[in-house]
């Protein structure tokens, strides 16, 4: 008894899965002649017209389908919309785990060194490429914006410390305190000749 008797597979059902493979790769048929092109590997835009009964614009779709190469970019999207869909609870954990991690962090190191921290962060990204340093910038000006006018609907005194701080004041005050200290090492500098010469 063959294999296909004993799975309980008819003519009609090995026809069909013998068409739906000779859409991958097909072979000339037996009756060609033998010899180096009688296993010619035919690609799926050749072999997919060939069949019958299915629609030229099926045919088609199923072609560029299968000719589709995303980019690591919709790679990407495509894995985190599937976690969105499928495991919901993993993004609510991350988002309350890194809640949690941001709460520690104020709390043991205190807001004005975590924020400092992130402006050192915000500038060294800045640094690396300045223009996508620029943008999120901006962007988390606008959301702190945001944040703040959501807060001034509260009564004075209830949120006052979940106010953030200007960010781009913060990272003015950076680069001043930055080109004071430049200047200073610099003139420290320009004097130390004048003293070895006195010495």
């Amino acid at each position: 008894m063959s294999d296909s008797a004993k799975a309980g597979l008819g003519p009609e059902t090995l026809s069909l899965i013998r068409e739906l493979v000779s859409g991958e790769a097909v072979t000339l048929p037996p009756e060609a002649p033998r010899g180096p092109l009688a296993h010619r590997i035919v690609s799926p835009q050749e072999a997919l017209p060939a069949r019958r009964g299915v629609p030229d614009v099926v045919t088609q779709r199923f072609a560029r389908l299968r000719a589709l190469r995303p980019s690591r970019r919709q790679s990407v999207w495509a894995a985190v919309a599937l976690i969105v869909l499928l495991r919901p609870a993993w993004v609510v954990l991350t988002l309350v785990l890194g809640a949690f991690v941001m709460l520690g962090m104020v709390v043991a190191f205190g807001a004005d060194r975590v924020w400092s921290g992130s402006v050192g962060l915000l500038k060294w990204y800045t640094g690396r490429a300045p223009e996508r340093g620029v943008r999120l910038a901006a962007r988390i000006d606008r959301f702190a914006c945001r944040w703040d006018s959501l807060l001034d609907r509260f009564p004075d005194g209830w949120v006052d410390g979940l106010y953030l701080p200007d960010l781009q004041s913060l990272l003015d005050a950076e680069d001043r305190h930055d080109a004071v200290m430049a200047t200073r090492l610099q003139r420290m500098h320009d004097q130390l000749p004048d003293r070895e010469a006195t010495v």
